[in-house]
């Protein structure tokens, strides 16, 4: 490669954890590099990357604008307009093969990353827990610029703490006046979002209330989130009669929310986005794995082994049943009440010591 480049489109869609994921990476990647970057994501997933500092995002229109092959057209010439030197692909799906092929066609290089499609699926298939984990999707985004020929070190020594640097203030009104009327005394100001994408990653409903009571008995404050309606109402009849719980679901903006997980003492959170998103804040996390498994490479960013509880193997011997969980074994639909209570616990304790 003759020169670095200085300006790269990257496309990532979707889902809101793969594209959580991203924002270490491109953290990193404008931080040790001299370069422009325009990343095209949905709409609701620009507040995720508001503080990071150089970075420009667009807003794309899957639904109507941009949606089919002839809105892809328009979204690849919007994107031909800004001049990149690269088109990077960081999703990888038919919608952005036909990007790639649109932005080939008007002059613009191309590149992807590897997916590791076929390595997780055989894990899955043949797995065993001893084996050495996968490439992390974090390292996977990175290895994509890498082969642009930039630098993107991710070892945390190499990147400040994302508490330095402050949210969109305007787009937070509230959060800190709202955090220091709930801050226990004594105890910590926990998160938990017991719901995921299927229900083999949702932490029961009853044993998540059992959780609130027993943090909360410990002098903890526990914030709830979860998606507006259905899940905002399920939390709210759980969690009522609970003194020193809040539920944040359908009460704050995306990016109130992410205000608020920067200033928690512990995330608790299943195999979803959550985790992600409060992982980017250098915030604990403490995930909860059931039809999934975190050597698979989807552990939250700077998180080790020690903070990942799992669903009994010898209780349900075909786990992991799926790459993303979405797959359930006949017998398999009570799987996460295999992760006890107590167990959390006494994880949350350590983490917290």
């Amino acid at each position: 490669m003759s020169r670095a480049p200085r300006h790269i489109a990257i496309v990532r869609f979707s889902a809101m954890g793969d594209v959580a994921m991203l924002f270490p990476v491109l953290r990193a990647v404008l931080r040790q590099n001299e370069l422009q970057i325009t990343l095209f994501t949905r709409p609701q997933f620009i507040p995720i990357f508001s503080s990071i500092k150089g970075l420009n995002v667009q807003a794309v229109d899957l639904k109507n604008k941009h949606s089919g092959p002839r809105g892809l057209w328009r979204l690849a010439r919007g994107i031909k307009s800004i001049d990149p030197d690269y088109f990077l692909d960081l999703h990888d799906v038919l919608r952005t093969k036909l990007l790639r092929t649109y932005m080939r066609l008007l002059g613009v290089a191309v590149h992807t990353f590897d997916k590791g499609r076929a390595q997780k699926k055989q894990r899955v298939k043949d797995f065993d827990p001893k084996a050495p984990w996968l490439m992390s999707t974090h390292e996977r985004y990175a290895d994509g610029f890498r082969a642009l020929g930039l630098m993107v070190n991710l070892d945390l020594g190499h990147l400040t703490p994302i508490k330095n640097d402050a949210l969109d203030k305007n787009q937070t009104t509230g959060v800190l006046e709202f955090l220091n009327s709930v801050r226990p005394q004594n105890g910590a100001l926990i998160g938990f979002a017991p719901f995921a994408a299927y229900p083999g990653k949702t932490y029961p409903l009853d044993l998540a209330g059992a959780l609130c009571q027993e943090l909360t008995k410990k002098g903890h404050q526990v914030l709830l989130f979860g998606a507006p309606g259905k899940e905002a109402r399920q939390l709210e009849e759980r969690v009522q009669s609970i003194k020193g719980t809040a539920v944040l679901a359908g009460q704050w903006t995306f990016a109130q929310e992410l205000e608020i997980m920067s200033h928690l003492d512990l995330m608790i959170a299943m195999d979803s986005g959550n985790g992600h998103l409060a992982a980017n804040f250098g915030t604990p996390v403490l995930t909860l794995w059931g039809a999934t498994h975190p050597s698979l490479g989807f552990m939250p960013f700077g998180q080790g082994p020690e903070r990942q509880l799992y669903a009994d193997r010898s209780q349900y011997p075909k786990l992991p049943t799926s790459v993303y969980g979405n797959k359930l074994p006949e017998g398999y639909s009570e799987l996460m009440r295999s992760i006890p209570v107590g167990d959390i616990l006494l994880k949350v304790q350590e983490i917290l010591a």
